[in-house]
């Protein structure tokens, strides 16, 4: 029997070295590959579409309880639009109670200037024609002309009052006028009377007893007008006094009324202040979309949901705004992330047989490395925006990019070889040995 494991012949020979000569070829092409060719290195990352940084944020100032909610994320708004209502009892009420007092400081105001400008009548300021016609207005109006009509009779009584009295004194006075002139006539005549006596008693032709009663009569008459002319001057100072006491009490009404007019106005100016922070606040009840674009981050869904001061309510992403992705990188990356490095962005929300990348380009990285609220692990944010072939490709594949959707971001970082992927965590493994103590 020939043994079946005879010595191979030559041909055999020739084939064992070609196929050796094969692997040593294929090895040495491959190990070459492995060691030369270049391999694109990236950074994995999940993200979010994002509006860059002129979205608006809607907040409210004093916050308050949802009355009406008029949109909802998604939803295209005009600049000036009604987002949501507020309830607005109290603020109305509010108002409408500074407006009432507004309307009768302002009326006030007319009444109390037109006393001391115009006292025949009242005249309104063109800021009381100006005032909407309700019946509050006019019965306020009602009441002041009511008062000023009263002030004036007042004024006018007095004045009257103090005419009549005067008249009197005068009427008086014009008749000790004619008292004093009648007894000087008749003192003159006793004067003349007494002189002819004195003559006659001279000649003793008379006896003195006449002559003496005439002399006392003369003393009389002489007393008499003293006293009429000091009756007189009593008079005098009597209508003097009238007189002064009537400008006394025109010009204490005249006083008076500057001073309310005073305060009237600082009232007036109080209550325009009050009333334009009233009307602000009743206006901040519907809060309005103060850009075109749409609504994003909206958390407030329920009629009757509280909002708090200054909580942010929603985003606004104006209309053809830039939109980014923003992504968040782990710290041990962030040594090989940064700006002007390409992305490819893949949108998982379409609906596509087959994965299209979008071209992007990092445009910013936190300085600082941040807090994930959910997870409390620490990250770097890093915004990747889309390069003009990615705007190109996002047309071409009639994607509709809207904030909030999801996205993957491969961050293309250096080039590395396949052996330095198969080396390198030996290689610092052998690293990590060495160094430990």
């Amino acid at each position: 029997m020939k043994n079946e494991f005879s010595k191979p012949d030559g041909n055999d020979k020739n084939i064992i070295k070609f196929g050796l000569g094969v692997v040593i070829v294929v090895f040495v092409i491959i190990g070459g590959w492995m060691a030369f060719a270049p391999l694109a290195s990236s950074v994995v990352s999940i993200g979010t579409v994002s509006a860059d940084s002129n979205k608006k944020t809607v907040q409210h100032l004093e916050g308050g309880i949802v009355d009406e909610i008029l949109v909802q994320n998604g939803d295209f708004v005009k600049e000036g639009d009604i987002l949501l209502k507020f309830q607005n009892t109290n603020a109305l009420a509010q108002l409408d109670i500074l407006k009432n007092q507004y309307m009768e400081a302002l009326v006030l105001e007319s009444r109390l200037e037109s006393q001391i400008s115009s006292p025949n009548n009242i005249v309104f300021s063109d800021e009381v024609k100006k005032l909407k016609q309700t019946p509050e207005l006019q019965n306020i109006i009602n009441t002041q002309k009511q008062i000023f009509d009263l002030k004036q009779r007042i004024v006018m009584n007095d004045e009257t009052i103090t005419e009549q009295r005067i008249a009197q004194l005068v009427n008086y006075k014009e008749g000790t006028i004619s008292l004093v002139k009648s007894k000087s006539t008749r003192l003159k005549s006793l004067e003349e009377e007494i002189g002819e006596w004195k003559i006659l008693f001279a000649e003793q032709l008379v006896d003195k007893l006449k002559l003496r009663e005439l002399t006392r009569e003369k003393t009389l008459v002489e007393g008499d007008i003293a006293n009429t002319k000091a009756d007189m001057a009593k008079t005098d100072d009597q209508i003097s006094e009238l007189k002064s006491q009537l400008l006394a009490r025109k010009k204490d009404v005249q006083d008076k009324t500057y001073a309310e007019l005073v305060n009237a106005k600082n009232d007036l100016s109080n209550l325009k202040s009050k009333l334009v922070a009233a009307e602000d606040v009743t206006e901040r009840l519907i809060v309005r979309a103060p850009i075109a674009g749409n609504i994003v981050g909206m958390d407030i869904h329920t009629k009757g949901g509280v909002i708090a001061a200054g909580k942010p309510i929603l985003d606004i992403v104006p209309e053809n705004s830039q939109l980014v992705v923003v992504t968040h990188v782990q710290t041990k990356d962030i040594d090989k992330v940064k700006e002007g490095l390409l992305a490819d962005i893949r949108f998982s929300a379409f609906d596509t047989r087959h994965t299209n990348v979008i071209e992007g380009k990092v445009t910013n990285v936190s300085a600082d490395s941040l807090i994930d609220q959910k997870t409390g692990a620490p990250y770097y944010e890093a915004k990747v925006e889309l390069t003009p072939k990615g705007n190109e490709q996002v047309k071409e594949y009639n994607f509709n990019l809207v904030a909030g959707m999801p996205a993957e971001i491969m961050i293309k970082i250096e080039n590395r070889t396949a052996l330095n992927y198969l080396v390198k965590p030996f290689m610092d493994m052998f690293s990590r040995s060495f160094n430990e103590k």
